[in-house]
């Protein structure tokens, strides 16, 4: 896979052709951003995100480890009763350790089944499988999920591929008990002509992000851009990982992946120190 056919379309249509080719994407990117996650005494983080960078990481594991511990403050006080569902669970990173740090019981939603099969396995690794279901689904039409059926939901890093956010927004609503709480983070763009690699790619701005909260009938109640602590500290970590920890032929997928992320990341630092791509975190409740 080189460089231009990564850039396929892969937006989140329920038609299943595109469900297939999100999947090859994560799939081809999937080993180099395990290896890049890793932490220094070689441990998997999991999971697929940008990382929060506090002061202190120094790698992207830890980063990862940083935005975890955000989005539980952002969700607590968890109780025992209470069920969730994580929106975009990814390889099941996040969902599992929720799942080792707070005795609820969480759904993972996601559209491919290939994600929701590593989450499930992962799970039963950690002996955490007796709290943990899979639903799999588009995030803009959550028919399996019932009205008011949830104490609370996340959503990190998975939105920008969704198509039709204020459908999202309204479905989080839909299925939110009365002062439940959903945390949402992902990428926001002020000017997506700007983006080099944005097919299948659905960025919005900081504005429209809200409009969509409000319109949903949902409300703000903490809100962070956290854009210089992701995109400035993740480049720099990737570029010393293609430099110096990537020893892979050129012409290898891993080595074309490396390529890959050098551009990408170049494009959105670029696009952050023009003010025009933030990372935005909200905490917000029905």
């Amino acid at each position: 896979m080189d460089l231009v056919s990564s850039q396929q379309e892969y937006s989140l249509n329920s038609a299943p052709e595109q469900s297939e080719k999100i999947n090859h994407f994560y799939r081809w990117i999937r080993s180099y951003l395990a290896d890049l996650s890793r932490a220094k005494e070689g441990d998997l983080s999991h999971a697929i995100n940008f990382g929060y960078w506090e002061e202190g990481c120094a790698n992207l594991f830890d980063a990862q480890l940083a935005f975890f511990n955000l989005i539980v403050e952002y969700l607590s006080p968890l109780k025992k009763a209470d069920h969730g569902v994580e929106v975009g669970c990814g390889i099941g990173g996040y969902a599992i350790r929720l799942l080792q740090t707070c005795p609820v019981k969480l759904t993972c939603y996601d559209l491919l089944d290939e994600h929701l099969a590593i989450t499930r396995e992962y799970a039963r690794e950690m002996d955490v499988e007796d709290r943990l279901s899979t639903i799999q689904g588009n995030s803009m039409n959550m028919t399996s999920i019932a009205d008011d059926s949830l104490d609370f939901m996340y959503c990190v890093e998975s939105s920008f591929h969704y198509d039709e956010k204020q459908k999202f927004f309204n479905e989080v609503c839909r299925v939110l008990k009365p002062g439940a709480t959903f945390v949402y983070a992902d990428i926001s763009c002020e000017d997506v002509a700007k983006i080099t690699f944005k097919s299948g790619n659905h960025f919005s701005g900081r504005d429209e992000l809200d409009e969509c909260i409000i319109s949903a009938g949902l409300n703000i109640i903490e809100h962070r851009d956290i854009g210089d602590q992701v995109y400035v500290p993740l480049q720099r970590y990737t570029q010393y990982f293609n430099d110096e920890l990537l020893q892979e032929p050129a012409g290898t997928d891993k080595a074309k992946v490396g390529k890959y992320w050098d551009l990408v990341l170049n494009n959105y630092t670029k696009l952050h120190k023009q003010n025009l791509m933030g990372y935005q975190v909200y905490k917000i409740q029905k």
